[in-house]
């Protein structure tokens, strides 16, 4: 008697296939977004860094030059670089905006929709100020 001979498989079956597949799909969906908003979640971290680098950095250049660096919407990092003595690095799609007339400035960080302000001003009157030209005594 004879017996036909055994077919030896070694492939996978559309369904086994088709299950590693919708599994992948499954986990790419659900860690996908999640490593999106991390990455922008770390891109406004450092550009609030950045930021809190040049508050310094001009709080520094203000008390060696008695004035804050002047510039008028200097948006070239290098330039701000090079001025205030430090090494911001833009991220891709960031800019950059810094004005300053010797006794206030302002500089804007932006990224993605996401905007860091800085500003700095003298207090007007004197420190601290109270209504009345008084302070409550502790």
């Amino acid at each position: 008697m004879d017996h036909p001979a055994k077919k030896n498989s070694q492939g996978f079956t559309i369904i086994e296939l088709l299950v590693v597949v919708t599994l992948i799909g499954l986990i790419a969906a659900f860690t996908i977004p999640d490593y999106s908003k991390a990455v922008d979640k770390s891109h406004e971290r450092d550009l609030i860094l950045q930021t809190t680098t040049l508050h310094g950095a001009n709080l520094i250049y203000q008390a060696q030059n008695g004035s804050y660096w002047v510039a008028a919407n200097e948006t070239d990092l290098a330039v701000i670089n090079s001025n205030l003595n430090i090494s911001l690095l833009a991220q891709d799609g960031s800019t950059f905006n810094y004005n300053s007339d010797g006794s206030t400035y302002t500089f804007d960080g932006s990224w993605g929709g996401f905007t860091v302000r800085v500003t700095q001003s003298p207090l007007s009157g004197a420190n601290p100020a109270c209504g009345g030209g008084t302070c409550p005594s502790l």
